[in-house]
């Protein structure tokens, strides 16, 4: 691990994410990237049109040096040795984290989610889901106060089907970084459902071929694949959830890209998730 990266909009999700990250940075002997992505201020004609502001050069440069200032204020319980880069750009959020991935090598996105509670924000939906659905690496989904040594449980949901072997050995990596146990749970839904006699031997023989260790094997039924692993992981206690996703929607694989997206927005606890090859 040599890189995390932090998308930040100044919330307190945000605030709660460089947190983590910045306790689960020395444990991996990771740099903080701590990126900020505006959009550019935008003002109303009267005739009541959204059209974009023109300013004086002057005064865009006030604006970046407040904002920069902002940056350095809210990045400053991060140790100087632990802080790669503070970045910030004028733009879409979404496309502007985006070519940041694309230009800087990231190991990991930790990241606030404000979660499906109606305020529009930088966080809130839609950066987070698409960031989910494309980022190349593992991201971590933070809405409360989380602390590194507290998550020692985590809901590993799983469809159990073949060519999985990326994806495992990730989770197997976050099981080793935090010392925690994993809950592996196949969800019974109506359209996908096994009854136990196929679906725990299934399990074991899942857990036997990629050799995984300090684990439980559940099987739980709900309607809704998403709403069964939020019940699953707050009946067993769980402190993270820990999901695949091919990254788009409608492939009809277990935690497809809607339904990680869905449990990103609706579970209070953390998320992690990684897109499967």
């Amino acid at each position: 691990m040599k890189k995390i990266l932090v998308p930040v909009d100044f919330s307190e999700q945000a605030q709660n994410a460089l947190d983590f990250a910045t306790e689960l940075a020395p444990k991996l002997g990771a740099s903080i990237d701590v990126v900020h992505v505006a959009d550019f201020p935008v003002t109303a004609d009267p005739m009541g049109v959204n059209m974009q502001a023109y300013f004086h050069a002057d005064m865009i440069k006030q604006m970046e040096e407040k904002i920069r200032e902002k940056l350095k204020d809210f990045t400053r319980d991060v140790p100087a040795n632990n802080i790669g880069a503070r970045a910030f750009e004028w733009g879409n959020p979404f496309a502007g984290i985006s070519r940041y991935l694309a230009e800087t090598p990231v190991d990991m996105i930790i990241m606030g989610s404000k979660g499906a509670s109606g305020i529009k924000g930088l966080f809130i939906g839609s950066v987070t889901e698409k960031i989910v659905r494309t980022a190349k690496c593992p991201v971590i989904a933070i809405k409360r106060k989380t602390y590194v040594a507290d998550l020692k449980d985590i809901v590993f949901g799983n469809d159990l089907k073949d060519g999985q072997d990326d994806l495992v050995g990730k989770v197997k990596d976050l099981q080793s970084m935090l010392s925690a146990k994993l809950h592996i749970v196949r969800i019974n839904t109506p359209d996908k459902f096994k009854p136990d006699r196929e679906a725990l031997p299934m399990l074991r023989d899942f857990v036997a071929h990629y050799n995984i260790k300090d684990y439980t094997l559940n099987v739980y039924s709900d309607a809704y694949e998403d709403q069964g692993l939020i019940y699953f992981a707050d009946e067993v206690g769980a402190d993270m959830i820990a999901l695949g996703t091919h990254g788009k929607r409608g492939l009809g694989h277990f935690i497809s890209g809607s339904i990680a997206e869905d449990v990103v927005n609706h579970a209070k606890r953390p998320i992690w998730t990684y897109i499967i090859s």
